[in-house]
C-alpha cells in the first residue's frame, strides 16, 4: 500500500469542491476547510484536508482547491504496478475502475441535461424568430443562442471535449456529445436529435 498527499488527484476525481457561502459572507479558506471536514459520512478529519485557495464565482457560489489526503493501493501486475484502490481521508477504499465508472455515468447524465437546455433554447429561439438559426457548426449555434436563450454559453461537453451540432434537415437539428471515449462518432456518442417543426 502506498500513501500520498496530492496537491491535485486529476487520477481519480476533478477534487474542486463547489460550496454555498453561509448567510451571504465571503467563504473564506477556513470556512471551506470546516464544510469539507464537516462532509457527511465523517469522510475528512481536520489534516485530511488544506484549502489552498477560495475562488468566488458568484454571490452564492465559490470554488476551494484543495491539498486532500489520499491512499492508493497498488498491485504489479504483468511486472508493472496498477493503481487497483483509493481512500480519500477515512473513507472505505474503492476501486478505482468502479469510482470512474460511476463518474462516467454522473457525466453522462449532465451530457444529455446540456444537450436538453440547448435543445430548449433551439425552441425558444424558433418560436421568438420563426426559424432555427443559421449555423455551420456548434459555436456558431452557441453563439447564436447565447445570452438571449441560454444562461450559460455551452462549448464543452463533461469530458471537456467540444460539443456538435448538426443541421439534419430545414427543422431538425442534431446535439452530439463524444461520451466518456472523448472520441467523436463512436458508440458511446450522446445523441439528440429534434425536430422544431411548428
Amino acid at each position: 500500500m502506498f500513501s500520498y498527499r496530492l496537491r491535485f488527484l486529476t487520477l481519480v476525481l476533478p477534487f474542486v469542491y463547489l460550496l454555498t457561502a453561509c448567510g451571504g459572507r465571503t467563504v473564506t479558506r477556513s470556512s471551506a476547510e470546516k464544510l469539507l471536514v464537516n462532509l457527511p459520512s465523517g469522510v475528512l478529519d481536520e489534516g485530511d484536508v488544506k484549502v489552498v485557495s477560495v475562488s468566488q464565482i458568484s454571490a452564492g457560489t465559490a470554488i476551494a482547491e484543495t491539498t486532500l489526503r489520499a491512499a492508493f493501493r497498488m498491485e504489479k501486475v504483468q511486472g508493472e504496478w496498477v493503481i487497483r484502490d483509493v481512500r480519500l481521508g477515512n473513507h472505505q477504499w474503492e476501486s478505482v475502475e468502479n469510482l470512474m465508472a460511476a463518474l462516467d455515468r454522473i457525466k453522462v447524465d449532465k451530457a444529455h441535461q446540456v444537450l436538453e437546455t440547448i435543445s430548449a433554447a433551439l425552441l425558444q429561439y424558433r418560436q421568438k424568430s420563426g426559424h432555427l438559426p443559421a449555423f455551420d457548426d456548434y459555436v456558431d449555434l452557441s453563439d447564436a443562442l447565447y445570452p438571449n436563450y441560454m444562461t450559460e454559453a455551452y462549448r464543452l461537453d463533461p469530458w471537456r471535449q467540444p460539443l456538435r451540432a448538426f443541421r439534419e434537415g430545414p427543422d431538425t437539428v442534431k446535439l452530439v456529445s463524444s461520451g466518456p471515449d472523448e472520441k467523436p462518432d463512436t458508440h458511446d456518442d450522446i445523441v439528440l436529435v429534434r425536430n422544431y417543426a411548428p
